[in-house]
């Protein structure tokens, strides 16, 4: 009887697992990603190019017109000769010209302010025509140059200290180069190739004894 009931109840548990609803094991659910937003950038626009300013012409005495801003621009930096009076706001006085049919007659008025002594003044004087020359008759329409030098009156003003003019025709054959170096022992050389020139009494009896005269005039 025992062994009878033992069937039975092992009878009863295997059907009671059949009937068992079966539990299957659920898909693992997979988090959805989180996604961050596509910021999409602005497009760019090219760039606007540079403002291109035209390129300031090139000075070139040669070809200027002969006028007191270009004769400034032309000697202003480019006088370097010991033996010349730079041009600059200081030194600088009066420009003048007048025209024919040889071309431009320039005179120009400077003072150099202070200087050694006579003989420094007077050799200034000189070597500024030979310098500037240099430079002024590379424009073909410059026929003469002329500079009326100035000095300082210890009353105040100035007074005439020297003039000094010479033309194209006798600066053709000129070393202006060479003039300048030889100044260094006789700063006589530019009177004696200059068309005039007229060295103030009160500068000239002060110079001693040299080779030329107080005035000249071709």
């Amino acid at each position: 009887m025992k062994r009878v009931v033992s069937i039975f109840i092992c009878v009863i548990i295997i059907l009671t697992g059949c009937s068992s609803p079966s539990y299957q094991t659920a898909e693992p659910i997979e988090n959805p990603t989180k996604t961050e937003p596509v910021l999409k950038e602005p497009e760019s626009k090219p760039l606007a190019p540079p403002d291109h300013k035209p390129d300031e012409p090139v000075f070139e005495w040669h070809s200027a017109e002969v006028t007191e801003e270009n004769v400034r621009l032309a000697l202003e930096n480019n006088v370097g000769a010991a033996m010349a009076i730079p041009i600059k706001d200081e030194t600088f006085r009066r420009f003048t010209s007048s025209e024919d049919l040889e071309g431009q007659y320039i005179e120009l008025t400077i003072n150099p302010g202070t200087y050694w002594d006579e003989k420094d003044f007077v050799k200034k004087a000189g070597g500024s025509l030979i310098a500037y020359s240099k430079i002024l008759f590379e424009n073909p329409d410059v026929y003469e140059v002329s500079l009326d030098v100035k000095i300082d009156n210890v009353g105040g003003g100035e007074n005439d200290g020297v003039y000094i003019s010479w033309r194209r025709d006798q600066a053709e054959n000129v070393d202006y180069d060479s003039v300048l170096d030889n100044m260094f022992g006789d700063f006589t050389i530019p009177y004696t190739l200059a068309r005039k020139y007229r060295i103030d009494s009160s500068i000239y009896d002060k110079l001693g004894d040299i080779a030329i005269p107080e005035d000249h005039n071709l």
